[in-house]
């Protein structure tokens, strides 16, 4: 089913004056919420939903919560608009054309609540946006509709698997790559005791970039791709994986290759990863190179101390004594994108 008539005509309307749904960033690119205050300059407090704490650096994404120990994968945009209830009615907007692929309905079944995730192509990558904590979905909306840039989806709310109370209803909102399409297989491996409701839409199979990064790369001019932002994100390590196997990611996201593997024979790959845990960039290793190891064996080949001083949480490697150990969240990353045990 394709999106109801009044959303039909509110698109149309967007395309002849984009002022009139989201505020844009530029032409590709879509604040999703009413709120001016981001693209008028001002600060954050004037659009980012807090945690309880009060700390409003607690919506931001990073390592925002319990004292820089706890990562939050997205950014929490708070509303401006109330019903005679005090409920939020701010609606959401798509940040730029793109294609439903998931929408869970069910509030109790994830910490995202209810939640809607659209899939984005931009030469040689495909991305995500997902839209957390919504009150109710745009009517007839479904998997497979095509959704225009500043479309609405959804009306802002508080929906979740715990409570969130009307005075922190919010949009939870997350930018990102999914690491691979067989997700369930890699869960049916685990001890996990509870069921997957969300197939390959699981936040365990996501990884994210920073929103308000990007949107402010995006405002100031710095950038005019997500490619463009992701090639000048930080390398926090290069980290080596002797396999011949091709990853599902590698195949969505060809931008990220840096060298062709035409004719050639595949022993390992080098993964530059971005500071919180993005394979930003892959390279291909011959068997024609000389380089020696064996199916499975992984290590880092280099890493960027200085960055990694100054990060709390979620890192890609740790460093014990001077040396550089694999994080848990990398190999479990990487046992994603590879298919691994």
């Amino acid at each position: 089913m394709r999106i109801d008539l009044i959303n039909f005509c509110f698109s149309l309307l967007c395309a002849l004056s984009f002022f009139l749904c989201g505020h844009h960033v530029q032409a590709n690119l879509v604040w999703p919420t009413p709120n001016k205050a981001f693209n008028e300059g001002y600060s954050i407090e004037s659009f980012v939903q807090s945690t309880a704490s009060g700390r409003i650096e607690s919506g931001l994404f990073g390592c925002v919560r319990n004292h820089g120990r706890r990562f939050h994968e997205g950014l929490d945009l708070s509303p401006t608009m109330y019903d005679s209830q005090g409920e939020a009615k701010d609606p959401i907007f798509a940040i730029t054309s793109g294609v439903v692929v998931y929408v869970n309905s069910e509030a109790s079944s994830s910490s995202y609540g209810r939640y809607i995730v659209l899939e984005h192509n931009e030469k040689g990558l495909t991305y995500f946006s997902l839209y957390a904590h919504i009150s109710k979905f745009a009517n007839g909306i479904e998997v497979g509709d095509r959704i225009q840039s500043g479309a609405i989806i959804g009306i802002m709310g508080r929906s979740a698997n715990y409570q969130i109370p009307k005075s922190r209803a919010h949009l939870h909102l997350e930018i990102g790559f999914k690491l691979t399409d067989h997700f369930q297989a890699w869960y049916d491996r685990q001890s996990f005791k509870s069921l997957n409701y969300h197939g390959n839409w699981n936040g365990m199979n996501l990884v994210g970039i920073d929103p308000l990064e990007l949107f402010t790369a995006f405002r100031e001019r710095q950038v005019s791709s997500i490619k463009d932002y992701i090639n000048n994100l930080t390398i926090s390590a290069r980290i080596r994986i002797f396999t011949n196997s091709l990853p599902d990611f590698v195949g969505k996201h060809p931008a990220l290759v840096t060298r062709s593997n035409l004719g050639r024979n595949i022993i390992a790959w080098d993964v530059a990863f971005s500071p919180y845990g993005l394979p930003k960039q892959w390279t291909p290793r011959f068997d024609d190179e000389g380089i020696r190891g064996s199916a499975g064996d992984v290590s880092v080949l280099t890493y960027n101390r200085r960055q990694l001083s100054t990060q709390s949480c979620h890192m890609v490697v740790n460093i014990d004594h001077g040396v550089p150990v694999i994080s848990q969240v990398s190999l479990r990353t990487l046992r994603l994108l590879f298919g691994l045990h």
